[in-house]
């Protein structure tokens, strides 16, 4: 699944921009300090030591939503899903309780959908992604509505899709993640030349892109776009890129095979 994780929560963390609820009582303090050493834990690699600090924040506070919120990420980190997704939405639910809104909840909200995604809930995550993408404090909106856009994809809404992920470039028009979500969803609405114009903004909105082994499907799909069209020579080349960032994943064979077959 390529998607798009937000990250200026945690920007925010390392400027101290954030608050707790319950600032001003002595173990609201105590959380919140241990909340500080957690987030400083994390950006050193010490992820074992930093989930040690945030249950004692938790401890201290039970209502201390960034603790909630930095836990969760962290186990998305790891790849825990299942124990990322009550921590997720406890920071949710925490940070509109004390109407807290802002940026880090529509990011907050931006992380639970990807969280949504990865246990296959799409539905919910289509109502979270939504909620943060229209969010008007959203700073990055673009995420959350390309996330949204691949929420609606694993649901075969591809018109939906279409629609998400247009307003996730018209806001970040270098946006190669949000391009290629788009053209995938061409591909299955049978608007090949569209899937095609897309593709391309996928691998040359940016010029990170092209080189991103997290799009060799986007060279994948266009080099079956194009021979398709009838392009069998920018095909053909598309393939043989799509080799070169790497041969042994599952995309990389798919395209030697192709490149096989077209011979």
């Amino acid at each position: 699944m390529v998607r798009t994780w937000g990250f200026i929560w945690l920007a925010c963390l390392a400027l101290g921009c954030v608050t707790t609820s319950a600032a001003g009582t002595p173990d609201g303090e105590r959380s919140y300090r241990e909340f500080q050493l957690a987030a400083s834990l994390r950006d050193e690699g010490q992820t074992a030591s930093a989930i040690e600090h945030l249950r004692i924040a938790l401890e201290l506070d039970p209502e201390n939503a960034e603790a909630h919120l930095l836990l969760g990420f962290i186990q998305m980190e790891r790849r825990t899903y299942q124990n990322a997704e009550p921590h997720l939405a406890a920071a949710i639910e925490l940070l509109e309780k004390q109407q807290r809104g802002g940026s880090t909840l529509a990011e907050a909200r931006n992380i639970y959908g990807l969280c949504l995604m990865e246990l296959r809930r799409y539905d919910e995550a289509v109502v979270v992604l939504r909620e943060s993408a229209t969010d008007e404090l959203n700073t990055a909106p673009h995420l959350a509505w390309g996330n949204l856009g691949l929420a609606q994809f694993h649901l075969a809404e591809y018109q939906e899709t279409v629609t998400s992920t247009m307003e996730a470039v018209r806001i970040q028009p270098r946006f190669c993640v949000g391009y290629y979500t788009m053209a995938r969803a061409f591909w299955h609405l049978q608007q090949l030349k569209d899937a095609e114009r897309a593709l391309v903004g996928a691998l040359e909105a940016d010029p990170s892109c092209s080189n991103s082994v997290e799009l060799q499907g986007a060279w994948r799909l266009r080099g079956e776009v194009r021979a398709r069209l009838g392009h069998r020579r920018d095909a053909v080349a598309d393939l043989e890129r799509c080799v070169e960032l790497d041969p042994y994943s599952n995309d990389g064979r798919m395209c030697q095979t192709l490149l096989e077959d077209s011979r």
